[in-house]
Formats: C-alpha cells, sequence, structure tokens
C-alpha cells in the first residue's frame, strides 16, 4: 500500500532527528579531540617545568657543594699547617727544656785563700796577630754559619713551589715554622699525599738557615740526614738560579722537586 502523507511526514522526521544526532556526534567528538590535545599538552607543559625545576635544583646544590668545599677546604689546610708549626715550637721548647735540666748548674767554687806566688819574669815577646791562624766564620757553637750568597739569592726568588710528600712537609714546617722569617703559605694543595706550597723569598732563607742548624746540632742521626738532604735540595735550586738569573717575564716559574726516585729498569739495562 502507498505511504501517505502521514508516512511521508514521519521519515522526514526521522531524517531530521538522524541529522541532528550525526552533528551531535561530530560535535562531540571534536570536544573530546580538543579535550585530548589540552591533556596531551598540559603533560608536555608539566614534564618541561619539572625537568627544568630537576636541572635548576642540580645546579643549585652543585653551586653550594663549590662553595662548601671552597669555604672549608682553604680554612682546613690552614688549620692544620698551624697545627703542624705549633708542634714543632712545643718539640723546640721541649728539647731546651730536656738541655737544660740534663746540664745541671755548675758549683760556685768556695773562697779560697790563694797562696802566695813568687814574681815570674816577663816572657820575651808576645806572640803576633800575624802568626795566630785565622778562625773560619762560625757560631758561638763551633757551627759554620750558612753561605750568604745563597741566602741572598734564596732572598730575592718571588715565589717558589714546592713538591714533596706530606711527612716531608711537616719536618719542614717543624724546624723551619719557628723561624721569624718562615710564613705559612696561604695555597697549600694536598694530592693523594704529595704536597704542593708555594713558598716565599724569605721562607726559603729560613728554611735554609733552620735545616743548616739542624743538621749539624740535632742529637738524632736521621734527623741530621734528613735535614741536611732538604738543605742541599734547596741549595741546589738556588744556586741554579744564580748560574742562570732572569727578572720579570718570560722566567721559568721556581720548582723544587723532592721525589729521588731509581732510574727506569730499561735505563739501567743499557
Amino acid at each position: 500500500m502507498p505511504f501517505g502523507s502521514a508516512d511521508r511526514e514521519l521519515l522526514r522526521q526521522v531524517s531530521n532527528q538522524l541529522s541532528q544526532l550525526t552533528a551531535d556526534l561530530a560535535a562531540v567528538k571534536q570536544q573530546v579531540a580538543d579535550q585530548q590535545h589540552a591533556i596531551d599538552q598540559t603533560r608536555q607543559d608539566t614534564n618541561a617545568a619539572i625537568t627544568t625545576g630537576l636541572a635548576e635544583i642540580r645546579a643549585v646544590a652543585r653551586e653550594g657543594l663549590a662553595r662548601t668545599n671552597e669555604i672549608v677546604t682553604g680554612p682546613v689546610a690552614n688549620i692544620g699547617n698551624e697545627l703542624v708549626a705549633l708542634r714543632g715550637a712545643i718539640t723546640q721548647l721541649g728539647n731546651r727544656l730536656q738541655g737544660q735540666a740534663a746540664s745541671p748548674p755548675e758549683p760556685a767554687p768556695e773562697a779560697v785563700t790563694p797562696p802566695a806566688v813568687e814574681p815570674q819574669p816577663a816572657p820575651a815577646s808576645e806572640p803576633e796577630p800575624a802568626d795566630l791562624e785565622p778562625q773560619s766564620a762560625s757560631d758561638p757553637d763551633g757551627q759554620p754559619e750558612p753561605d750568604e750568597d745563597t741566602l741572598r739569592a734564596a732572598a730575592g726568588i718571588s715565589a717558589a713551589t714546592l713538591h714533596a710528600h706530606r711527612d716531608t712537609w711537616e719536618f719542614l714546617i717543624k724546624h723551619a715554622g719557628t723561624d721569624r722569617h718562615f710564613h705559612l703559605p696561604a695555597e697549600v694543595r694536598d694530592t693523594e699525599g704529595t704536597i704542593l706550597a708555594k713558598v716565599s723569598g724569605p721562607s726559603l732563607v729560613a728554611a735554609l738557615t733552620s735545616l743548616h742548624h739542624v743538621s749539624h746540632t740535632a742529637a738524632d742521626p736521621g734527623t741530621r740526614a734528613i735535614a741536611a738532604h732538604l738543605h742541599e735540595r734547596l741549595t741546589e735550586t738556588v744556586q741554579e738560579i744564580v748560574t742562570r738569573p732572569h727578572r720579570g717575564d718570560g722566567a721559568d716559574p721556581v720548582r723544587i722537586v723532592i721525589d729521588d726516585r731509581a732510574k727506569p729498569a730499561e735505563e739501567r739495562e743499557e
């Protein structure tokens, strides 16, 4: 039976409703796509912000650790050097006190009436000063004085870098640290037990005089040997500067390396 006008109207309404549903479905799809894009963008912005924040936190932490090392390392090194110098001063004071205690004062001689002495004839002639043997320059204890030319050359050195073992550095501080011309260097680096210290010319003069004195007066033979060896190495460096002097820019930095070693096996076989 053919469709009537009422059926055609119903079909038209159904078609309109389907078109509206299709349009609504497309709108919903677009909203979902927009929300998904917003979510993705938010995720990317969040990840970027977190990454940037972590990088800034790491940079701040590294900078804080670096500043902490700079603040702590320098004072700790200076405190260690000062403790070594104090230990050396205390040791020297103890040695002096022991030396004074070991040699008691001589008793005062009793008053004795001298016997009558018969007059003796005067000697024929006094020895001339030219007949006396010349005495070498020495201190009151009979110890030869350090070479003044070497001391003057050491005083002219602006700064020298000393390479030595930590124990050798402590020995030098112990025996030269009490000298009025010795100054603890501001820069002392400890690299795996090796000390790199920048010492001044006056400090080198103090080291030379102190080590020279210890090498001649110390009671312990090991102490004398160490002091003599260090004195010899310092003197060799200063003498090299005397033989090849250079002032101003372009001069090689002064380096004092106390690190004696045996030759390699290949050179010994040759």
